[in-house]
């Protein structure tokens, strides 16, 4: 959950955080790769056995140890293979700095590991939840036990979303005091308003038509097929759909597009570098987001920032991000009749792009530094 050379666009969130935290207080990033035989020969590691140890990247000097796993089997080893294959550095980095709190952005098997190291050496341990995924929440398995343990043991938590913050205390069991829900930030010198044609060109589009901009991982949680099914429903012809992004099912949505006879309206432009996010959706009428399960989604606040509204489902931490109808439309996951309906209200509604754009604007990474700051401060109080 960690931007580097090889995954410039993963966890590019955490990457921001505690850059902003940085400014504020001394920390030292860690950022383990994972190794195991032949790693160059799989596709989705590809490129990682030539990061270095120790990497500077956006301002940020981040550490990469290597840890051993095992891939897509045994699942539950990994929590004690991370520990094993890690101890001997994080043991020397916590003599070398005698850090206060020890801050993990994933709870399996980071976290796991984490409290190990915590307790050994009389230290504080927050870990930060952010998705289904980082709880093990849809799962029935040993490591979901694993990750509910470890949540119970640690000192804090903080969740993206009310959502995540209510799945853990009432599911869970955690206790209530012990979890603070701490959004996503933005980065209001990267995503702000822009003149929309001229962004357009900068994409080249064609200028003057609608387009709504889905922005996301091309995987099954991101509801994209609900989203083709309900362009097919959306009156205005003059209307384009842009589906930026990569993922496993490329192909499948590419297919699909093809076979519903739409290929000239449903544009796919692949993964775009971060920094470049900002003139698609500059460019954009309407963002749209039609997922299944969310944490507290990035892409949502960024659209925000830039004045574009959005339609997305009503999962997770998004109805955080729209709190009312001024800022975008809701509509229940998984269904193609509503939000085709509500994708047609969008780009027919008069928006007040200046409001929507202050107020995307107003949670900055700074101010959710400070809040992190707080809750160090609680835990070693």
């Amino acid at each position: 959950m960690f931007p580097n050379r090889a995954w410039p666009n993963k966890g590019i969130f955490v990457k921001e955080r505690l850059k902003a935290l940085s400014r504020m207080i001394n920390n030292t990033i860690v950022a383990p790769i994972p190794y195991f035989p032949f790693l160059s020969l799989a596709r989705k590691y590809k490129g990682l056995d030539y990061i270095p140890l120790l990497e500077d990247y956006d301002t940020l000097s981040v550490y990469h140890p290597r840890y051993f796993m095992i891939p897509k089997y045994f699942k539950c080893m990994d929590g004690q293979l991370y520990y094993c294959a890690l101890h001997p550095f994080i043991s020397q980095m916590i003599k070398n700095y005698n850090f206060e709190i020890l801050d993990f952005h994933w709870v399996y098997p980071d976290a796991f590991a984490g409290l190990k190291w915590a307790r050994e050496f009389g230290k504080k341990i927050v870990v930060t939840i952010r998705g289904n995924e980082s709880i093990c929440y849809l799962e029935k398995s040993l490591r979901k036990r694993m990750v509910i343990n470890t949540l119970k043991s640690v000192d804090h938590i903080i969740a993206v979303s009310n959502d995540m913050k209510e799945k853990v205390v009432q599911e869970y069991g955690v206790e209530r005091k012990k979890v603070t829900v701490i959004p996503n930030g933005i980065d209001p010198k990267k995503f702000f308003r822009t003149n929309k044609l001229d962004a357009q060109k900068q994409c080249g589009l064609e200028l003057g038509s609608k387009y709504i901009l889905a922005l996301s991982r091309l995987s099954p949680e991101k509801g994209l097929d609900s989203l083709i099914k309900a362009f097919l429903g959306v009156s205005r012809q003059d209307t384009t759909l842009l589906i930026v992004g990569d993922g496993p099912l490329k192909s499948k949505l590419e297919e699909m597009v093809k076979d519903l006879g739409i290929s000239k309206k449903v544009l796919f432009f692949g993964a775009v570098p971060h920094d470049e996010t900002v003139k698609w959706y500059n460019a954009a009428d309407v963002f749209c987001l039609p997922s299944l399960w969310e944490g507290c989604p990035n892409v949502v606040i960024e659209s925000l920032a830039c004045g574009i509204p959005i339609v997305a489902s009503n999962v997770g931490g998004i109805p955080d991000l729209i709190p009312n109808d001024s800022y975008g439309i809701l509509v229940p996951a998984g269904d193609p009749v509503s939000l085709a309906r509500a994708l047609d209200d969008a780009l027919n509604k008069e928006w007040d792009r200046e409001k929507i754009a202050k107020f995307g604007s107003r949670n900055t990474w700074d101010h959710v530094a400070g809040q992190i700051i707080e809750v160090f401060e609680k835990v070693l109080r």
